[in-house]
């Protein structure tokens, strides 16, 4: 399956041949909410006076954290809502369906590419080229042991790239770098799957991390972290002040 991600403030989209969002859970989509159900030989039902409720285990890629899920249902089969659930019990994620459109309909446009692109740069305020790394943005988990080496900033030929060198224990190369908004729309085929980050889409193989953010680029490449330890890094990325 193909899966297109639009970047619309870089008028770019990034090609992945993947099963995602169907190969892990989603809370928001009926198919892998019913697979969970299906595919948990220890789920736990309940009915109860309004309509009935599945707890299961679920597999979130991006945050092992997420433990559980609640899919609520009424009487009469139809979606209620969905809890997720981290390793203390707390509620990380909450879903609510008012109405679900099994029959749904879609004029022809609804998933053409080129129309999406336009739709979605036209909803643009002005036009967001970014030349130079104003901040550098310093992720605040780091792997035990791991420490900050070496900074360097290059030019290249459209912007700057700053290089964050992590050695120790468990060493990483930390990239980010300004990103050119592309005259004409453009289709880039990726590497890895796609994953859900706190800062939107990102590309996951079993040594790397892409994703875009504000007009930069992000790269976290590592052979000794595990995909999990390298999603920590990204997601802590997202959450810091920036720093000089």
């Amino acid at each position: 399956m193909c899966v297109i991600v639009l970047t619309p403030s870089l008028n770019k989209s990034f090609k992945f041949q993947s099963d995602w969002p169907f190969n892990s859970s989603q809370s928001y989509i009926l198919q892998p909410l019913l697979d969970d159900m299906k595919n948990e030989e220890d789920r736990e039902f309940k009915k109860t006076d309004d309509g009935y409720e599945f707890i299961t285990k679920v597999n979130y890629v991006s945050n092992k954290n997420l433990v559980k899920q609640k899919i609520v249902f009424d009487k009469d089969l139809n979606f209620k809502s969905v809890e997720v659930y981290d390793d203390s019990g707390n509620v990380s994620i909450s879903m609510k369906f008012n109405k679900v459109d099994y029959k749904a309909s879609f004029n022809k446009n609804y998933f053409d590419l080129n129309n999406n692109m336009e739709v979605a740069r036209e909803d643009l305020t002005e036009e967001q080229t970014v030349s130079e790394m104003e901040d550098i943005i310093y992720p605040m988990y780091i792997p035990e042991n791991t420490s900050l080496e070496s900074q360097d900033k290059v030019d290249k030929e459209t912007g700057e790239r700053v290089i964050l060198t992590f050695s120790g224990d468990n060493p990483f190369v930390f990239v980010q770098e300004t990103s050119p908004v592309s005259a004409d729309m453009t289709i880039t085929p990726v590497d890895g799957e796609p994953v859900l980050l706190a800062s939107g889409i990102g590309a996951l193989t079993d040594s790397s991390v892409t994703w875009i953010d504000d007009n930069i680029e992000y790269y976290i490449t590592a052979t000794s972290l595990s995909q999990e330890e390298m999603l920590s890094v990204v997601n802590s990325v997202s959450v810091m002040p920036i720093g000089k």
